[in-house]
């Protein structure tokens, strides 16, 4: 199992608390597939969600810039936030057991011992931001301006000051273009 699954895998599975399993799933799972800030997940109310053009969509008040924007909510991440929510339709998004705004600092203390357990690097909100545009922009024919937007960058280096696999070697792309010359070579294109 790769070290995202396992993470996401820990908070449905492992979480030390288990009423608080569904909550941690589901917050692990907003924060990565849709990209999202924490403080902007964090002001969100269950009526912020909603539905557009075939959409499952989160409409967040943008903290960084202000206005207003629709974040689409993958199926995955749907479900276990409708599993984590109950039927509950009013108050925040994701609150404590006595039904108050959940803070920054207990999100980051979740993620530690959650990471902790997963047996993976310390991280925080931010760290998952990182991981989940890493992710995107390692796989076969991503779109850095399409991951920017995603990532509400409103430029491009902020993006890729979150891609962990800029300095890869094996991510060259001298390696593809050699590939394709030697292919070129032994079968006499050239």
């Amino acid at each position: 199992m790769n070290s995202r699954a396992r993470f996401v895998a820990v908070a449905r599975d492992e979480h030390r608390v288990a009423a608080y399993r569904k909550r941690a799933y589901a917050l692990l799972l907003m924060l990565y597939t849709c990209c999202l800030r924490i403080d902007s997940l964090l002001n969100a109310r269950v009526e912020d969600l909603g539905y557009d053009k075939g959409h499952r969509v989160l409409l967040l008040e943008k903290v960084k810039g202000g206005g207003r924007k629709k974040k689409p909510i993958p199926p995955v991440a749907w479900d276990a936030l409708m599993d984590y929510l109950e039927g509950r339709t009013t108050g925040w998004l994701f609150c404590t057991a006595s039904g108050g705004q959940l803070d920054e600092p207990a999100v980051w203390r979740l993620l530690q011992s959650l990471a902790q357990r997963a047996g993976l690097p310390l991280r925080g909100a931010h760290g998952v931001k990182g991981d989940a545009v890493t992710h995107a922009l390692a796989k076969p024919g991503a779109r850095p301006d399409k991951v920017q937007q995603w990532a509400d960058h409103k430029d491009a280096r902020t993006t890729q000051l979150y891609n962990r696999r800029r300095e890869l070697l094996d991510d060259s792309p001298g390696y593809d273009l050699g590939r394709d010359i030697a292919s070129a070579l032994e079968h006499g294109e050239a």
